[in-house]
């Protein structure tokens, strides 16, 4: 059908090539410069998340009441806990980062000075729920919610801005939606079904950040995830643990 039809050859290939320019699109610039895929700090990032949630749901360690990240996020030992908080490190890296970028390419200050505050609230917020546990509700919650909303709206300023340009990708904030609705949906369950909606909204950010690296051309090297996020994650870990076991009242159960 499609060799009958150019205008839907070209359309294929368009959608595809927006599509790819997510990881892939950082893998291939790497390729392009002959340097070897694993040279990239994204795929350590979503080989962690994986890791993470395959641990976490392997029936090896408790399960919470509340089966959730969070909830697990109490339960599981530092050495699983810290892949989370990796992954959540490296999140926070590449939206300041991309704050930064965005103050230095948009010649429009208002423009500029919009997308900074988003990236900051982004990376405040993700910071925020990830260092309070769930035993601090009120904290860890508020933060969660304000993540959401301050994301979606950098998502879509950045949709209305940049959707034209060839090497933007709009499959991220796609994936965002989905895990957002079905968090929705199943807010008042604690079950493995929103624990899934949960690592969708996760995964879509990291895919997220990855089209920012490639969108601005940024090499986001597997060296500074391991030394400089994993030093963040060091500390982002042992500030969940203070809060947990010195501030909580109570911690694992609710």
């Amino acid at each position: 059908m499609l060799s009958d039809s150019p205008g839907r050859e070209i359309l294929a290939s368009h959608v595809a090539r927006r599509t790819l320019n997510v990881c892939c699109g950082e893998c291939t610039t790497l390729t392009v410069a002959g340097e070897p895929i694993w040279s990239q700090g994204t795929i350590l990032v979503l080989i962690e998340y994986f890791l993470f949630v395959f641990l976490s749901l392997s029936g090896g360690f408790m399960i919470p009441k509340n089966i959730s990240i969070c909830g697990y996020l109490e339960l599981l030992p530092n050495w699983v806990a810290f892949l989370y908080f990796h992954v959540a490190a490296a999140g926070i890296d590449s939206t300041l980062w991309h704050s930064v970028m965005s103050v230095k390419k948009e010649t429009y200050v208002p423009l500029a000075t919009t997308q900074m505050l988003l990236g900051v609230g982004c990376a405040g917020t993700l910071f925020g729920f990830s260092v309070f546990p769930r035993c601090l509700w009120q904290l860890h919650q508020g933060c969660v919610l304000w993540w959401v909303y301050v994301t979606s709206a950098a998502m879509a300023l950045m949709f209305f801005r940049d959707h034209a340009k060839v090497n933007y990708t709009a499959a991220p904030v796609l994936l965002w939606l989905l895990g957002i609705v079905m968090c929705n949906l199943l807010y008042f369950e604690s079950s493995f079904r929103f624990y899934t909606a949960e690592s969708i909204t996760i995964i879509a950010y990291i895919a997220w950040c990855s089209s920012l690296h490639h969108f601005h051309g940024r090499k986001f090297s597997t060296f500074r995830v391991f030394l400089v996020n994993g030093l963040e994650a060091g500390v982002m870990l042992s500030l969940y643990r203070y809060n947990q076991h010195k501030v909580c009242k109570t911690s694992g159960s609710w």
